[in-house]
């Protein structure tokens, strides 16, 4: 049996045992609490290791307090661009009236790694994806009603050596999973300097509130959003649904995604509510993509990838979740359509996240 297939699940559900006795005991501080996010997607969980091989991302969120103004200059661009001002295009439907508008901010520090099947190529065989890695820092405000959530990213990056894909791969796969050294890294999508500005919508699905009071309860949403700028240019549309005993208000999709976070997307948590929570969760997703650095290569340098990006991707969820007090755990299964030319095989990737609350 493979070292992470022990590892990984001893680790993280020590975690969460030592994380519910910590904060299951009720938080009397009035301030909205800090959301820590912890995300890990990874092929070696779906037994694979290829294509778009690692993903990890440590993020917090926080809602403001009720009438709390926004001041600095990012947060006022931000907030111009979530569609929250009255006089913002497409603001009755972007927010349409549903209890009091609410605002979160968040920042995040995201690790993508992609590399081919081979790990003995010095560089990217013929149907395989080209090495790439990309390291950035992810500022967002969101804007909440009780039905929509507006939120607007900005994420600034770096690919190339300084993302350090290379010394990443290299230990994880040294230390934890026992996997072969890479030795393609000298290909990869060289340097360059990412700024993307990332637009997400959420609109909550009214229609499955009719399940509120049975056993099993089922919600979902649907969603669409655009990325600009030269890590990605795209633009997609999906949904997701869930259903389980006592849904939290917290959506919990563990995959890493630029632009969407896992947060208290509609409504605040009920403090009255049974601390624990069980789900299952399935989504889809299509994407029209422009530009993809990871395929495509870097927009303000001349680089030969070796493949051809698709214009169209589709992706499909499924994941289970626990929720006790202010611990989330989640796990699910991602298997996204081929990328580019030639590809060989459908990706599949597995994911983790586990978040919790705290005032701190």
């Amino acid at each position: 049996m493979n070292r992470h297939s022990v590892l990984l699940p001893g680790c993280v559900s020590a975690l969460f045992a030592l994380c519910c006795q910590l904060y299951a005991i009720e938080n009397t501080n009035p301030s909205p609490p800090w959301q820590m996010i912890v995300q890990w997607d990874n092929d070696l969980l779906t037994g694979t290791d290829q294509d778009y091989t690692n993903g990890s991302r440590v993020a917090f969120i926080r809602e403001f307090e009720q009438d709390a103004p926004v001041e600095t200059l990012l947060q006022k661009g931000l907030y111009a661009l979530s569609g929250a001002a009255a006089n913002a295009p497409f603001h009755n439907l972007r927010l349409p009236k549903g209890g009091d508008l609410r605002f979160a901010g968040g920042i995040g520090l995201t690790h993508l790694m992609f590399t081919p099947d081979n790990p003995t190529a010095t560089s990217a065989p013929r149907g395989e994806r080209p090495y790439a890695a990309w390291l950035g820092l992810e500022l967002s405000l969101h804007a909440k009603t009780d039905d929509s959530v507006s939120s607007v990213t900005l994420s600034l990056g770096t690919t190339g050596k300084y993302s350090h894909g290379e010394e990443s791969q290299e230990w994880v796969h040294t230390h934890i999973s026992g996997s072969p050294i890479y030795q393609g890294w000298g290909s990869q999508v060289p340097a360059e300097f990412t700024a993307n500005l990332h637009l997400d919508h959420k609109r909550r699905i009214r229609s499955l509130d009719t399940t509120k009071d049975w056993p099993i309860e089922i919600d979902g949403y649907t969603e669409w959003g655009v990325g600009l700028g030269n890590l990605r240019t795209d633009a997609y549309l999906g949904s997701l649904l869930r259903a389980g005993w006592n849904l939290p208000a917290t959506y919990s999709t563990p995959r890493v995604q630029l632009g969407s976070y896992a947060h208290a997307l509609f409504r605040e948590e009920d403090p009255k509510a049974a601390p624990l929570s069980i789900l299952g969760f399935a989504g889809v997703r299509g994407s029209a993509v422009l530009h993809d650095i990871s395929l495509d290569g870097p927009v303000f340098r001349k680089f030969n990838t070796g493949v051809e990006s698709k214009p169209l991707a589709g992706e499909l969820l499924v994941g289970l979740g626990l929720r006790y007090g202010r611990c989330d755990l989640s796990f699910s299964r991602t298997q996204r359509t081929d990328e580019f030319t030639g590809q060989n095989q459908n990706q599949e990737f597995g994911s983790v996240m586990f978040r919790f609350y705290s005032n701190f």
